[in-house]
């Protein structure tokens, strides 16, 4: 019986060590890149988000009977978006609230109603709506593309 060459071995064996390794630092590098630019990046997709307008007049309006802030938001062509937060400063208090039910795909428009109470909240002095995304499975949401409106038409 012949024995094998244990010279062989070692060779073969410290090639398989370099690949691991070579492989092991690709990961972390790559990893690292990748958590840098997801830092940086705030939304870096241009969404288009905007009031819907006809005739010349946005659509946003205040229903003082029944207590409503009624808008009605196009999506632009370029990311769907999974929902909005509409942020409304009264001369009162200023509240929030989360539309996760605001999914819209490309161009789409989403009529939205809030509940606001003037009694309680104030006059409305600003309206802030901030869309929400998720571009690499999370989702953000986008403060630097919200649009305000200051001035609310009774509806």
């Amino acid at each position: 019986m012949r024995y094998l060459s244990k010279e062989g071995i070692t060779p073969l064996m410290i090639g398989f060590l370099l690949v691991s390794f070579a492989v092991a630092v690709g990961v972390v590098v790559m990893n690292l890149g990748s958590a840098q630019v997801e830092e940086d990046a705030e939304c870096a997709v241009d969404i288009g988000l905007r009031f819907s307008t006809i005739g010349g007049e946005e659509q946003v309006c205040y229903d003082a009977a029944k207590r409503i802030f009624s808008f009605s938001v196009e999506n632009g062509v370029n990311i769907n978006v999974n929902g909005i937060v509409v942020n409304i400063i009264g001369t009162q208090k200023a509240e929030s609230f989360e539309l996760n039910d605001a999914k819209m795909g490309k161009a789409a428009v989403y009529l939205g109603r809030v509940p606001y109470d003037t009694a309680v909240s104030g006059e409305i002095r600003q309206v802030k709506i901030s869309p929400k995304i998720i571009p690499y499975d999370q989702e953000e949401v986008c403060i630097d593309q919200a649009f305000v409106i200051e001035s609310v038409k009774p509806c």
